[in-house]
């Protein structure tokens, strides 16, 4: 950085989930208030209201830019999968993701036999020779960015993928593309793990990296067993969206359950869904959770929160059912943004929403963390729309992977293997809400890392930590100004 110059970040921002846990988080405003020459690139940039809340003095907005050329997008889908093999050998998450593939592929079996037999250190070896190859054969998208503006550091937010660079879901991971420009032109790279689950669902980094962000000591220990990241180059900060929970007062009862529709003199079951990839005949799940708790606990009713990836139109046949509510995460989409957009007003109606539920139900979403988070009682659901799906397809298969072991194991929520299960639980949660709060703190102390509405000050700090220069003093948190 020459003296005089004020430093130079590139961020990328591939999805409104990042907007909304970076740029409307304190990062943002404190990488500003340091003196930052943010230019930020992002799906939105040409989306006039996005222009106006963002490119504000010391921002300047890019556009995320495609990978170029039929063979490079071949050899990187290719080594994709190797990092599916690899991860598949280190972590249970990836080995259950790659069942069917194994079935149908015997030259893939073949290769995870050779991966194992050739050992961790050689898999680690093979991984960073693919990801050198990878970076070499890389179209420089970012060519002309890199040589006049100079920056200092380049972060990513969602460069962790396994999905290949041609397919539906590329779009969401373009900020890897940046990272990879970034190491092509010898500029420090650092990632803010955007999700508890990255680092064992999502592939290999990249391009090496000069720092990591992550949510807790446990995926500082996934980064380090998983993918050889050096402990000392890793920082736990939390969860910048977590950031909503420290403190900040909830709406009064009575006035959320009258703008969502709800009746006041009955209790309150929420049930967050998933996407519409993940579980595929949620709606009908919906149906027989809806079915079941109207028939054993007519005093309660059930409000629906759908995903940001979720669509409305799926649950059409449900609309009309008394005593069944549907909210919808999030804003309308931004720009050339796949998921739904959220500003604050949505946070807090996010931690107004889990406050105010008498339980949670959800089948394997970040959402139990979340409830947790207000100490609102949490139900698993880990049984599917009808009975005998295999478990290469069921909801069963999602509490195995490695970030879900972590809740179930911590005691804070109850697993329901089915319905009858599920409304045992909802029965003795509305009997005793305090029943797993033990269970409760603890998942929040081992996911949250804290829950000090501080976390988005500690990305910030990392990330002008990269740079050398300290956090401005004096400004209060988010969730405090927000109080």
């Amino acid at each position: 950085m020459s003296e005089g110059r004020r430093p130079v970040v590139f961020l990328g921002v591939p999805m409104a989930i990042n907007v909304r846990d970076v740029l409307r988080s304190d990062v943002l405003p404190l990488l500003r208030e340091a003196g930052l020459d943010v230019h930020l690139f992002s799906a939105a940039a040409q989306d006039p209201g996005f222009v106006e809340e963002f490119g504000h003095s010391g921002v300047t907005l890019h556009p995320l830019r495609p990978p170029r050329g039929r063979l490079f997008r071949a050899l990187d889908a290719a080594v994709l999968k190797l990092y599916v093999l690899v991860l598949s050998l280190r972590c249970e998450t990836a080995h259950i993701m790659v069942q069917g593939t194994l079935r149908r592929n015997p030259l893939a079996r073949l290769a995870r036999r050779a991966l194992l037999a050739a050992g961790r250190a050689r898999q680690s070896a093979l991984v960073r020779r693919a990801r050198d190859l990878v970076l070499r054969l890389a179209p420089d998208l970012y060519e002309d960015v890199f040589r006049r503006l100079r920056p200092d550091l380049v972060i990513g937010t969602r460069v962790l993928t396994m999905s290949a660079p041609g397919g539906p879901d590329a779009g969401a991971y373009l900020d890897r593309y940046l990272v990879m420009s970034a190491a092509r032109h010898r500029v420090p790279a650092m990632v803010l793990v955007s999700s508890w689950d990255n680092l064992t669902s999502k592939g290999f980094l990249p391009a090496p990296v000069a720092r990591l962000t992550v949510w807790n000591p446990i995926m500082r220990q996934e980064a380090v067993d998983l993918h050889d990241i050096p402990e000392e180059r890793i920082t736990v900060t939390g969860a910048p969206q977590h950031d909503v929970y420290a403190g900040a007062p909830h709406r009064a009862r009575d006035r959320f359950f009258r703008d969502l529709g709800l009746d006041p003199a009955r209790r309150l079951i929420v049930y967050t869904t998933q996407t519409a990839g993940t579980i595929p005949a949620e709606p009908d799940l919906v149906a027989r959770i809806h079915d079941r708790l109207q028939n054993d606990l007519p005093d309660t009713q059930l409000l629906v929160r759908l995903h940001q990836l979720d669509r409305l139109e799926r649950y059409a046949f449900l609309r009309d059912r008394p005593g069944l509510v549907f909210d919808t995460a999030g804003r309308q989409a931004v720009g050339a943004y796949r998921d739904r957009d959220f500003d604050h007003a949505e946070l807090r109606r996010l931690a107004d929403t889990l406050y105010h539920a008498d339980v949670v139900l959800n089948a394997a979403s970040s959402i139990s963390i979340d409830a947790a988070a207000v100490g609102t009682p949490v139900v698993a659901i880990a049984f599917d729309a009808e009975e005998g799906v295999p478990y290469d397809r069921s909801v069963r298969r999602y509490f195995d992977f490695t970030h879900q072991q972590n809740v179930v194991r911590s005691g804070g929520v109850a697993m329901a293997p089915d319905l009858d299960a599920m409304a045992a639980a909802v029965r003795a949660y509305l009997d005793d809400p305090d029943r797993d709060a033990e269970g409760r703190a603890r998942l929040v102390e081992r996911l949250c890392h804290r829950l000090d509405g501080r976390s988005g000050r500690r990305v910030a700090e990392a990330i002008l930590g990269e740079i050398g220069l300290p956090l401005p003093t004096g400004t209060p948190a988010l969730a405090s100004r927000s109080a």
